[in-house]
Formats: C-alpha cells, structure tokens, sequence
C-alpha cells in the first residue's frame, strides 16, 4: 500500500514506516492507495488538482486527533470507527 502523507505530519510518516507502509513524498507523481492529511488547515488544496494522482479509489484520512493505531485500523479496513 503507498500512502501519502502531508509534510506537516513527521512523526505520523516514521511510525507507519516503522510498521512496514511505503510512504511516498506529498508530491509524488505516483499513484497513492491513501492521503493523510489534516483536511481543517487545507491538506488536500495542493493535491486535488494534480492529474498524476489517482482519484478513484482512494482513501483520504483526515488526521484529526487519530492516533497511529487508529490511522492502521483505517488503513487496513477502509473504514473509520
């Protein structure tokens, strides 16, 4: 799974590298299965209008006040609790 992750969030990006996910920069020309960003201060305003990203199918998190567990199980299920 590739996810990428506002630039914003260093610490978000270490702990799901550490758990084994392929993080990608903010603005990679490839194709990302997941955005985290935190969508209150804008996070998505740079990425929409790129065409390199696939729109269909993926998954945006907005990062809020989740914790890294919580970020996973989103992940992993596609689902938010």
């Amino acid at each position: 799974m590739k996810i990428c992750i506002s630039n914003n969030l260093l610490n978000l990006k270490e702990g799901l590298e550490k758990r084994g996910y392929d993080i990608l920069p903010w603005d990679s020309k490839d194709n990302c299965d997941a955005l985290i960003c935190d969508l209150k201060n804008g996070g998505l305003t740079n990425v929409i209008n790129e065409n390199s990203i696939k729109k269909e199918g993926i998954l945006i998190i907005d990062i809020g006040s989740k914790t890294i567990d919580e970020i996973e199980y989103i992940l992993n299920n596609r689902l938010y609790t």
